[in-house]
């Protein structure tokens, strides 16, 4: 006779799932990393935590594993860290522009000097500038997609809708509150779009739109009138080419006493406040005597070149922007200093001059300046180099092809040029 198994109702329940079984476990989070997670270790891998502070228990789920790594996200405080802080934006932690406004403002200062410290000499002290951590970017990349208009999610192409931005300068949240709708309105049948905003002096905003559909002349003469006055429509790039407006240029004020002419489209540092800091500190620690040769790699728009030549240096400017190139020869003719412009390729060894200068002045993008570096350690003039970096790790690379070479490290800063984010400038002076 057969026998029929029948569980019991006790066996037939299925088995409640522990919080190991979803993904989620216990964390103590040991130290931030660079890009503003935590850093914790469970079964003897690294685990990188969403939103978690040194010094703080969590209950984490993880989101992706990997072979030498987990990546996790907090979902419960256990313990929080005396430095927790409410985020000052109500949108923290679903716009991706900033990583940090939990953690107090002095200690995202100090997180990022720590970064500092650990590439240079222990011996050189670092200095810190910085300034209010809210209402300092004149800049901003604002993101369309099918009808939502706002800044990009962390690691994701979604949208978030945003009204106001806690780091922008008032003038500027005021401006694209003023012209969102309007935008709304000309951008709804784009699949997607970019729009970048730039606050000048005086208030004036310009806008450069980058559209996945092909947009006509008619379309973006009508688009130009519908956002004045608040707004002026500086260039439409589209599918269909480049429609530019025939705007006066914006200004920036790069020093005490002098101002750059841009368009949205160039660069300019975010923080005005901290950029004039940075120039000055720059110009004073290069020293340059009157009449001395320095050049001025990854001028732009010469945010460097001009202080430099008004404090008696005879500058050669080096970028690979034409455009930006052009506008900074015409205020050279306007002030008559003593800047030559040059356009050449500085990640290519061969385009990168010389010329036997005795000093240098490096601003590069987040690439850093390896060939650059290069060429400087192997000049027999070169006797002096500002760096200014924007990313710790290639400063690291190419301080140590400098300092292979002889040059020392005899000043340093950490330049908070971007608070509640993991972003940071460094600022080195080399000697040898």
């Amino acid at each position: 006779m057969a026998t029929i198994f029948k569980p019991s109702k006790r066996n037939a329940r299925a088995k409640r799932a522990t919080p190991a079984d979803k993904g989620v476990f216990e964390l103590h989070i040991e130290r931030l990393a660079d890009d503003g997670r935590g850093i914790a270790h469970h079964n003897n891998k690294v685990v990188f935590v969403l939103g978690a502070l040194p010094g703080e228990r969590v209950q984490a789920r993880v989101l992706k594993r990997h072979k030498r790594f987990d990546e996790a996200e907090s979902v419960q405080l256990l313990a929080a860290s005396g430095h927790r802080v409410t985020p000052p934006c109500s949108q923290y932690g679903q716009c991706g522009g900033c990583q940090l406004q939990h953690l107090a403002y002095p200690e995202q200062v100090e997180h990022k000097r720590l970064r500092l410290s650990a590439i240079i000499d222990e011996c050189v002290d670092i200095e810190v500038m910085a300034g209010p951590p809210e209402a300092y970017r004149h800049r901003a990349r604002l993101s369309y997609r099918a009808g939502h208009l706002g800044f990009k999610a962390a690691a994701t192409h979604h949208i978030v809708d945003t009204a106001a931005c806690s780091v922008l300068e008032p003038a500027l949240n005021a401006a694209i509150a003023a012209v969102r709708e309007p935008l709304l309105h000309a951008l709804k049948q784009s699949h997607q779009a970019e729009l970048l905003f730039s606050l000048g002096e005086g208030g004036r905003v310009g806008l450069a739109v980058e559209d996945s559909r092909r947009r006509s002349r008619e379309w973006s003469e009508s688009l130009a009138n519908a956002l004045l006055p608040a707004v002026q429509l500086y260039q439409v790039r589209s599918s269909d080419g480049i429609w530019v407006n025939d705007c006066e240029p914006l200004r920036y004020s790069s020093s005490v006493s002098h101002a750059l002419h841009f368009t949205p489209t160039d660069f300019t540092q975010a923080n005005r406040e901290l950029n004039t800091q940075l120039v000055e500190r720059s110009v004073a620690w290069l020293d340059a005597q009157a009449g001395e040769f320095v050049i001025d790699y990854f001028c732009g728009l010469g945010n460097f070149s001009f202080p430099l030549a008004q404090s008696g240096a005879s500058v050669l400017a080096v970028d690979a922007g034409e455009e930006m190139l052009a506008r900074a020869r015409q205020r050279t003719q306007e002030q008559a200093l003593a800047i030559e412009f040059a356009c050449a390729d500085l990640f290519e060894s061969a385009q990168i001059p010389l010329r036997q200068a005795s000093a240098a002045l490096l601003d590069p993008p987040r690439a850093g300046a390896r060939a650059v570096c290069e060429a400087i350690a192997g000049s027999l003039s070169m006797r002096r180099v500002v760096y200014v970096s924007c990313d710790p790790a290639t400063l690291g690379r190419d301080l140590a092809i400098l300092c292979e070479a002889g040059f020392e490290i005899k000043k340093a800063a950490m330049v908070d040029m971007f608070p509640h984010t993991h972003h940071m400038e460094s600022l080195i002076l080399l000697e040898r």
